[in-house]
């Protein structure tokens, strides 16, 4: 018999008896959504030119609506400026513009930047909730040069994704009264309910006007008092009887690559010459709300490196997030409480296929593929590490299941399943959030896991062939005008595992208590914001050992100039290798910018904290400048460095440099030339430290990259990268690799 099988079942049905007990509790104080006057958007049967300019005539017919309630940092007062946007629609492409006016349009914050990179200059956005059912939007984002960001945002676990590219036009003017957008959107880059009459959305027009402080200014009124954002936003009808059209993007590319490496030892340079690669990814609409996505021998070879992160005394896994077009259409759809799945996880796979899609109140996905190299967290108590079962090839499915209930809430459940020969995790889950009110949500997840290990895991890292664990997370939220709390409870089992996910910790029971005030200023105090907030945590393991016993204090305020300031004052009792310390933490980052060009920030942190590699306290110093500088329209340099110092009995035991340098030269809205340079520098006293180290550590990564984008997936990058190191055997940095690389995608939509 299966006991696995029988308490992963036991653990299920008391989960869904405790889900529908809450469920029943919270049905008599479900609040309802606020009402919304609908806005009409008109058929047209012309096209009108995408260039950033308001051509006479063309935009005659479209709906035009107001933008102007200032929703932050003043409160739903009228605007110091207005905009206007322009709505219309064929049956196939939604049409918005934007006339945003300004007093002053030599102070328009605008830049050649990529893609996804507009957030500190002037924008406009329309943010549409398709399926109108208030819990998951697409947003469409233009500066005054038609750069384009896109994301989707989660309403039910409060998630920005801004990953998501979608194949849309855009193009922006600046005039002498503001500036001027256009945007063209394809109906069918976004997911709805079919219907052959008017569909129903909803919809916000937002302008962001970054000046002295940064404004957002909408077209409809968000009141603090109300916890959920789709919710408030208005409604638009149209798009009846819309043209069936074959909804399939096909994506080939290929990538080629040159690689060279060496042993510093033997100074010679190997490498197999040229190796040429190809790839297909096809997305394909069956319906507007059901998508199928397949990829056949996948190019997920990653064109720009990842931030660099300084990993020194750390114990825990770095988190690195996903960047791969496959994995990212449809990804909130998989979305819990609790991280468990994290695509980045499948590294090096020969094919995938995943189907997404909603009907009514039903979301669903389905994601399969193999894995050609597995590795996986072996997380603990206290510390992580990476596993690997080589070149071993795994097998992946994971489905997930979500019921919309109420006006605001959710029931859903997820399975994750990887195994090869010898090895396989399952995780089953089940997990809800709750609006019980407007300013309250409570989010339930409980999981279950089986998992069994080769010999060559079980020797490595001391695991049991077979394990069997359970995880639940508890947490209530209250967030109002002035004061936001929650309270929250994780029980995480010591043999949990989630090896498609990212949870790096396990073993321990954790509790939390926050509570917050927020102060407002009306537009004309030095600071529009300030919080005060107090967090008290408890950790200890399933022995009920105490980890840690913390509390922290938080300051953030918001001033002239952009500026902000976010401080953490506290201290905690902490647990290693059998002692306790007391550990102490001052850490303040502030940041503003005094022009349009120039944005500075620091962190500063002092503190007494646990040297893991020798179990003692030490004292650290750690300082982190970050500058972005403009130099006219085109070239941007971001410069981000980290210096950390650590002291303990006796001297200096460590000084850890990080410099991460982007230098960034924008032709165009489309092509860009982007130097980078990441350069490591450890130093150590090697009389410190109790076990053998290295007294020095260098690591110094470069990287051309020249980049042509016709769309999000039309692209072409061609260019190179070397990597070096320097430890005590060297007395200079040795490179030991060197690539020169193209890639290729074209975006076909027959």
């Amino acid at each position: 018999m299966n006991f696995s099988c029988i308490t992963a079942s036991t653990q299920i049905t008391r989960s869904l008896l405790f889900l529908t007990a809450v469920t029943l509790l919270l049905v008599s104080f479900q609040a309802s959504a606020q009402s919304l006057s609908n806005q009409d958007i008109p058929r047209v049967n012309t096209k009108p030119r995408i260039d950033g300019q308001i051509d006479e005539g063309e935009w005659a017919l479209a709906h035009r609506v107001l933008i102007n309630i200032e929703t932050d940092p003043r409160d739903n007062v009228t605007a110091d400026v207005q905009a206007e946007a322009l709505l219309m629609e064929d049956g196939e492409v939604l049409y918005v513009a934007f006339i945003a006016h300004d007093h002053d349009p030599d102070q328009i914050r605008a830049f050649y930047r990529d893609r996804d990179d507009i957030w500190n200059d002037d924008w406009v956005a329309i943010i549409l909730d398709t399926f109108n059912d208030e819990r998951r939007a697409f947003e469409f984002f233009v500066n005054p040069l038609g750069i384009q960001t896109d994301a989707i945002w989660d309403d039910i676990n409060e998630r920005e994704d801004s990953s998501w590219n979608a194949i849309w036009d855009s193009a922006g003017q600046i005039n002498d009264d503001g500036y001027v957008v256009e945007m063209a959107l394809p109906l069918k880059q976004l997911r709805f309910s079919p219907s052959d009459g008017p569909q129903t959305w909803g919809i916000d027009l937002v302008r962001n006007y970054p000046r002295n402080r940064e404004n957002r200014i909408a077209s409809n009124r968000i009141e603090r008092d109300i916890s959920c954002y789709l919710c408030q936003i208005g409604k638009t009808s149209g798009f009846a009887d819309l043209k069936v059209s074959r909804n399939l993007e096909i994506i080939p590319t290929l990538t080629t690559t040159s690689v060279e490496s060496r042993d510093p030892a033997l100074g010679k340079w190997d490498g197999d010459g040229v190796d040429p690669d190809g790839s297909v990814d096809i997305r394909w609409g069956i319906t507007q709300d059901l998508y199928l996505n397949a990829t056949v021998n996948p190019d997920f070879s990653q064109v720009e490196a990842d931030s660099a992160q300084l990993n020194i005394n750390n114990t825990f896994s770095l988190f690195f997030p996903e960047r791969r077009t496959f994995f990212l259409d449809g990804a909130d759809y998989f979305d819990t409480f609790e991280n468990l799945v994290h695509t980045r996880n499948i590294s090096d796979p020969d094919y995938g296929v995943k189907l997404t899609g909603k009907n009514g109140g039903h979301t669903y996905g389905v994601l399969t593929a193999n894995d050609t190299n597995t590795t996986f967290l072996i997380p603990g108590n206290l510390r992580s590490r990476v596993a690997s079962l080589g070149e071993e090839e795994s097998r992946i499915a994971i489905g997930r299941y979500r019921f919309d209930v109420f006006d605001n809430s959710t029931i859903g459940a997820l399975v994750t399943d990887r195994r090869a020969d010898g090895y396989d995790n399952t995780v089953t889950s089940i997990d809800a959030v709750f609006r019980p009110s407007e300013q309250d949500t409570i989010s339930i997840q409980t999981m279950h896991s089986t998992s069994s290990y080769p010999t060559l895991i079980q020797t490595q890292f001391g695991q049991a062939s077979s394990l069997s664990g359970s995880s639940q997370r508890l947490e209530y939220r209250h967030n109002d005008r002035n004061w936001d709390w929650r309270i929250g409870y994780s029980d995480v089992g010591e043999d949990f595992r989630a090896d498609l996910g990212f949870v790096s910790r396990v073993d321990y029971k954790f509790f939390v208590t926050t509570v917050g005030r927020t102060w407002r200023g009306d537009g004309d105090d030095f600071f529009s914001r300030i919080r005060f907030a107090a967090d008290y945590d408890r950790t200890e393991d399933q022995s009920g050992l105490k980890l840690e016993e913390e509390l922290e204090f938080f300051v953030n305020m918001n001033g002239p100039k952009q500026s902000f300031l976010n401080g953490l004052f506290g201290g905690s009792k902490t647990y290693w290798n059998g002692k306790y310390f007391d550990e102490q933490f001052n850490q303040v980052v502030i940041g503003f910018s005094p022009t349009a060009s120039l944005r500075i920030s620091s962190l500063f942190r002092y503190e007494d904290v646990v040297d893991f590699a020798n179990t003692r306290l030490g004292k650290s110093k750690r300082y982190g400048p970050f500058v972005r500088y403009q130099f006219g329209k085109h070239l941007q340099l971001d410069l981000r460095h980290t210096l950390q110092q650590f002291d303990v009995k006796g001297g200096r035991l460590f000084t850890a440099n990080l410099t991460d340098l982007k230098t960034t030269y924008q032709f165009s809205a489309r092509s860009f030339l982007r130097f980078t340079v990441q350069y490591t520098n450890n130093e150590r006293n090697q009389d410190l430290y109790l076990s053998p180290v290295q007294a020095r550590n260098k690591e110094l990564t470069m990287q051309l990259l020249y980049s042509y984008k016709v769309n999000a997936a039309t692209r072409f990058f061609i260019g190179y990268s070397d990597e070096g190191f320097q430890n005590d055997v060297y007395d200079s940095i040795e490179r030991t690799n060197r690539t020169i690389f193209a890639k290729f995608s074209y975006a076909w939509l027959p």
